[in-house]
């Protein structure tokens, strides 16, 4: 069984690609390596599903890896022996430390990935410390919801383009999707549990929202008012209310005007407009959606049973 050690093969100057075929394989595996800088590597991978792919895979201690599964299926099996299935578009965070994998592409599958690998060590000392605590080393793999970057985000990353301001580009990609991955392992703890915090922050950020309704919300002052990416905030109301933030803003809407059409004999226009319809029509085009009557019919039928 072949051990490759991937960090090997990267090139030595930033900007370079390399494309590999790893030891002993010939040319059903084949990397494409690109170094972005000192501490940053992106990598696209092939294993060809012509053969059955066996090998042992060392990377160095300090080194995190965010892996997209592109298609096909891989397995990788940790030092404790647990696997682990790279595969369906997904997204995993990986801290081996230094230790020994094993990885197992079985003939017919195949598997195509895009590998981000960063130094931990150029991280700033909070990011390490964070890091730290929600990636241990008790729990190196962890699978992300976070999307598999498009077409259009591959494309970018992949042109060949290698130039000082493509390279900029890239690093800067490369490194949001970074940060999304920690924001989402941080907000989603291995353990499972709702952290106190993030209800917390469900019960402000919806404050927030129920006092402006008649505005338009956008994700930007969402994400300012969290202090989170749009995709953690998604993330952390789908799990503790199971909508997103503009489903909850919708189903919001619908309660005040519930209320305001039940309680009080104002216009249809006056509360469309303050809980954030658009109008009249809309409002009723709401509740014809949700009760299968008109606004004006929904309100003889709450006064017609108190």
């Amino acid at each position: 069984m072949t051990l490759i050690e991937p960090h090997r093969f990267v090139p030595f100057e930033a900007g370079n690609t390399t494309s590999v075929t790893l030891p002993g394989l010939s040319q059903h595996t084949q990397v494409d390596v690109l170094r972005i800088n000192s501490g940053l590597v992106l990598a696209h991978s092939h294993f060809s599903p012509d053969i059955k792919h066996d090998d042992n895979i060392r990377r160095p201690e300090d080194q995190l890896i965010l892996a997209f599964n592109l298609s096909g299926r891989m397995r990788l099996v940790d030092p404790r022996g647990q696997a682990h299935d790279i595969t369906d578009g997904q997204g995993w965070i990986i801290r081996s430390g230094g230790k020994q994998l094993k990885r197992i592409v079985k003939k017919g599958d195949g598997c195509s990935n895009l590998v981000i690998a960063l130094s931990v060590s150029r991280l700033a000392p909070e990011l390490f410390a964070l890091l730290e605590r929600a990636l241990p080393e008790t729990e190196p793999f962890r699978r992300l919801r976070l999307p598999v970057p498009g077409n259009s985000a591959l494309e970018t990353l992949l042109d060949g383009r290698t130039d000082p301001a493509a390279m900029l580009r890239k690093e800067g990609q490369c490194l949001a999707l970074l940060g999304h991955a920690l924001e989402e392992i941080v907000a989603t703890p291995a353990s499972n549990g709702t952290s106190h915090d993030h209800v917390l922050l469900v019960e402000r950020v919806t404050a927030f929202l129920a006092e402006h309704l008649s505005d338009t919300i956008t994700m930007a002052e969402v994400e300012r008012r969290a202090g989170l990416s749009h995709v953690t905030v998604n993330q952390i109301f789908r799990t503790i209310t199971g909508m997103t933030v503009f489903e909850r803003v919708r189903a919001l809407r619908m309660e005040a005007a519930e209320r305001l059409i039940h309680h009080t004999n104002r216009s249809f226009t006056d509360i469309a407009g303050e809980c954030g319809f658009s109008d009249a029509s809309h409002l009723s085009n709401a509740f014809r959606k949700r009760y299968g009557m008109t606004a004006s019919d929904w309100r003889r039928a709450q006064q017609e049973n108190s």
